[in-house]
């Protein structure tokens, strides 16, 4: 059972390597311009040993993807308890949010790659983006529609309206900041969500 175990581990690990170097790689060298070899090579195994846990690139791009959002989600706390107003947790996560893409360019390029429908990118990559903006955009309006049932939020609030807002403006900043490493998408982001608190929070 030991044995077991430590093959598990040792197997997890592999995957977790082979995934870091496909994140660098995809992201410096574009998907379509990176190879498995290059991958296998990055992780520093062989592509036979990377083909037994990606059998293909499309694989290997979904699981590159999917860890994107777990860095993303786990370093931004997104389940942690939180007192007080969901609306107030919810902006702290976006700033969050963008804090931790100014931390891993390759992460935030990789997610643009995607969500623009790049020719560099297969399909799985453009519903992946497709199905991120879903889930995201519905998110943060169920937050501003119960802000706004609970009083935290002004009752003309339209939340599809703000959460399209949120996202549009997480977006336009990232573009920034990718084309212009010196732009502040941080200090803009602050600047922004004083101006939801101040304009659509009720506090107190």
């Amino acid at each position: 059972m030991a044995k077991t175990h430590d093959a598990e581990r040792a197997g997890a690990a592999r995957r977790a390597k082979i995934v870091s170097a496909a994140l660098t790689l995809f992201a410096v060298q574009g998907y379509r311009g990176t190879s498995l070899a290059a991958v296998a090579k990055q992780a520093g195994i062989t592509q036979s040993g990377l083909l037994h846990h990606f059998p293909t690139k499309e694989a290997l791009l979904a699981e590159v993807l999917a860890e994107r959002d777990r860095q993303t989600f786990d370093a931004v706390e997104v389940g942690r308890e939180y007192e007080g107003p969901a609306m107030v947790r919810a902006l702290e996560i976006v700033d969050d949010m963008v804090r931790r893409s100014r931390q891993n360019r390759e992460l935030t390029r990789m997610g643009h790659l995607g969500a623009f429908g790049s020719n560099d990118l297969p399909e799985i990559a453009l519903e992946w983006a497709r199905e991120r903006v879903r889930t995201f955009r519905a998110h943060l309006a169920a937050v501003v529609k119960e802000g706004v049932a609970t009083g935290h939020v002004r009752a003309d609030a339209d939340p599809s309206a703000v959460a399209s807002l949120i996202i549009g403006t997480i977006t336009g900043l990232e573009e920034q900041w990718l084309l212009d490493e010196s732009f502040d998408m941080v200090a803009a982001m602050g600047a922004f969500i004083r101006i939801l608190r101040r304009d659509l929070i009720i506090e107190g």
